[in-house]
């Protein structure tokens, strides 16, 4: 299994150095031509070689957005459409992490490593809140930011909450593979997985199960709201 992709999976304690820079390096990408492209790099990068993990999203959306959003003050008329590649670059670099985090996941289960249920609950709801992370990230770098950043970075986070990003879509397909996969590999049987190992893959599957359900719960409720 590779480290790289499962260090996203990982708690850590962000480093303020690291978030510092992070910030720096987004408001030099402002000025980039491919700007979503940087900033799905510092982003990817920020989750692999810097260390920092999922449960540190909300800092990194903050410095990205925050440091672009600074990159882009100077230039009038940039702002949201600067603001809103930065976004979707983001967006995609969580989403493919996330992934990768499943897939890896996965391997690990079918291969016979064994988690603790609330070990295995933990990692598979922190996948299933990234959505509601970014979000709320947004939201929570407007009320500490000012001017046409802090107008931009609501209106871009209100849009979000109801049209939902592409992190949330690639969660919801990883986590349905995910709960699939395991549970035909605990039903098939693999040959050389030991008892202990067998019953790891069919605790997944039920963990996975029960996941998917309250996120399908909690879109059927957005659904409603918005009809309503």
């Amino acid at each position: 299994m590779n480290d790289a992709e499962t260090t996203a999976t990982y708690t850590s304690i962000p480093d303020s150095t690291q978030l510092e820079q992070l910030q720096e390096e987004a408001a030099a990408a402002a000025s980039a031509p491919d700007l979503r492209e940087r900033v799905y790099e510092l982003t990817a990068n920020a989750l692999h070689e810097r260390r920092l993990a999922f449960s540190d999203l909300r800092e990194i959306v903050s410095a990205i957005t925050s440091g672009v959003g600074s990159g882009l003050s100077s230039r009038s008329g940039e702002m949201k459409a600067g603001l809103k590649q930065a976004v979707s670059g983001l967006d995609d670099a969580v989403g493919s992490a996330a992934q990768a985090a499943s897939y890896s996941l996965q391997e690990a289960i079918s291969q016979g490593k064994a988690f603790k249920d609330n070990e295995l609950k933990a990692r598979l709801e922190q996948l299933r809140d990234l959505e509601s992370q970014i979000v709320d990230a947004l939201k929570q770098t407007a009320n500490h930011s000012g001017g046409k950043l802090k107008d931009e970075l609501e209106m871009l986070s209100d849009h979000l909450k109801i049209s939902g990003t592409r992190t949330g879509e690639q969660v919801r397909e990883a986590l349905q593979q995910l709960a699939s996969g395991v549970k035909a590999t605990s039903s098939a049987g693999r040959a050389g997985l030991n008892e202990s190992a067998s019953a790891a893959t069919e605790r997944l599957s039920q963990v996975a199960s029960g996941v998917l359900a309250a996120l399908s719960e909690s879109l059927k409720r957005q659904s409603d709201r918005l009809r309503s």
